[in-house]
């Protein structure tokens, strides 16, 4: 029982040890604040700016590192004008007695299993049999030329597996004048075959035509899906006009975006190799096609029928490959209109074909950083202003007027009970001293007296 009283004391003892000290410590930090309630508004007022600068410093620092981009879009009239490159491909694309001579067996086009069944694999290499297959510059053009000089152009041929060897022309340089005369002018000539192997729906025999930006490699695969080339499918004994638009865009580089503003980069050939290096490593050989591979070329049925068989697979897929080839920064992308389409009279299987502008007027479409050291410094200032200017002070009166005009009665009231409660103990301390002073001198009188 004496354990137990002694804990209830200690409790007792302990708890009124700390409640006074709890109230004393509110009372005291009530008493600050309604002593001068104003000091409390400026300091809320300054802590809520310095909130508000620090959010809107954070997003200038952001907007700086990555700056947000705005495109701007405009027409332009050139003095000059850049030509397009054009692309022809010959349907048929191969010969087929070549085919069928050098395999051994009926060989319409390479992609049939029969063309590898009996291919003398050792005694006649691919390269070979694909530069024999395919038609020469001499079995495509009859005339070429841009301003009516071949001399302006470059022409180059590439070998694909599906459309054969195709010819690219290139313009040297920008043209000054627009007009039928000074655009490209084609003649063409077909060796007439009533037999079409391709993949690309045509309805016959002629030639592909594909108009492109001449930064770019035409290639077989990404040129389909890559929204930066017209295609028109001309026919034997057909004059056709194609008259011009363009557009140019200009990308701006970004982190999360990077571009290549080089000359001679093509992101289209980037991702052709890309494929074809998967494709040769998947099949362990490459093909004549394969440019730039260093896979060493298939050497028997099996492997070559294999590599067929995957690359059709992956020209036939729509899908997006995941390559990692950067988009170039400045591109053209070239919009045609057929102006006219009729019957070319002439004995031969020709065909003539006329690619020009009717004006220099160029659309062009901008990225642009919207955001930039000039306007970053001006939103700091802004900013430290918000926090340190006039306008700032004049809320704070402003609000400090308000608190005392709505509140002014509640907060007297307050400070009246403070200052009471402040009085009544200072009245009980002085009588308590006083009363204290009496039994000590009433103690010293009774001393006396007795002797003491």
């Amino acid at each position: 029982m004496t354990e137990i009283g002694n804990t209830k004391s200690a409790i007792e003892t302990s708890l009124e040890f700390h409640f006074p000290l709890d109230m004393g410590y509110w009372s005291e930090t009530r008493a600050w604040l309604l002593r001068d309630p104003a000091k409390l508004i400026r300091y809320l007022v300054l802590f809520a700016c310095s909130i508000v600068v620090i959010v809107q410093l954070y997003e200038c620092f952001a907007k700086l590192y990555d700056p947000p981009i705005s495109t701007h879009s405009y027409y332009n009239l050139n003095e000059t004008i850049e030509m397009p490159a054009i692309t022809i491909c010959r349907e048929p694309p191969y010969r087929e007695d070549v085919l069928t001579n050098l395999s051994g067996a009926y060989c319409p086009h390479p992609k049939y299993a029969t063309c590898w069944m009996k291919y003398p694999f050792g005694e006649i290499s691919l390269d070979e049999f694909f530069e024999n297959s395919t038609h020469d510059v001499d079995d495509t053009f009859i005339l070429y030329g841009l301003n009516g000089d071949k001399n302006n152009l470059e022409i180059d041929s590439s070998l694909h597996f599906y459309m054969g060897r195709c010819y690219t022309l290139r313009p040297k340089a920008p043209t000054k004048r627009v007009s039928k005369s000074v655009g490209y002018s084609l003649m063409l000539e077909h060796a007439r075959s009533t037999t079409s192997t391709s993949d690309v729906d045509t309805g016959g025999s002629g030639w592909h035509v594909f108009i492109h930006d001449k930064r770019e490699n035409f290639t077989e695969i990404n040129m389909k899906g890559s929204g930066r080339v017209e295609y028109v499918f001309v026919n034997i004994n057909e004059e056709i006009e194609i008259k011009l638009q363009s557009q140019y865009f200009s990308n701006v580089e970004t982190r999360e975006e990077p571009c290549s503003s080089d000359e001679g980069y093509s992101d289209l050939k980037c991702g052709d190799h890309c494929i074809w290096q998967d494709l040769a490593d998947e099949s362990k050989c490459s093909g004549p096609w394969m440019h730039e591979i260093v896979n060493e070329p298939c050497n028997d049925s099996l492997s070559m029928r294999n590599l067929i068989a995957d690359y059709k697979e992956v020209y036939e897929n729509e899908d997006d490959f995941d390559c990692d080839c950067i988009q170039p920064c400045q591109s053209r992308i070239y919009t045609t209109f057929i102006q006219s389409r009729k019957v070319f009279n002439q004995p031969e299987p020709r065909s003539l074909i006329y690619i020009y502008y009717t004006t220099k007027l160029i659309s062009m479409i901008e990225e642009r950083p919207s955001y930039d050291t000039t306007q970053f410094i001006a939103d700091i200032g802004g900013s430290l202003g918000f926090l340190l200017g006039l306008s700032v002070l004049g809320l704070i009166g402003i609000l400090e007027h308000m608190t005392l005009f709505f509140c002014g009665g509640f907060i007297k009231r307050m400070q009246q009970k403070e200052k009471s409660k402040l009085g009544e103990t200072s009245e009980d301390g002085q009588s308590q001293t006083s009363g204290e002073t009496i039994d000590v001198a009433v103690s010293t009188v009774y001393k006396k007296k007795s002797g003491y």
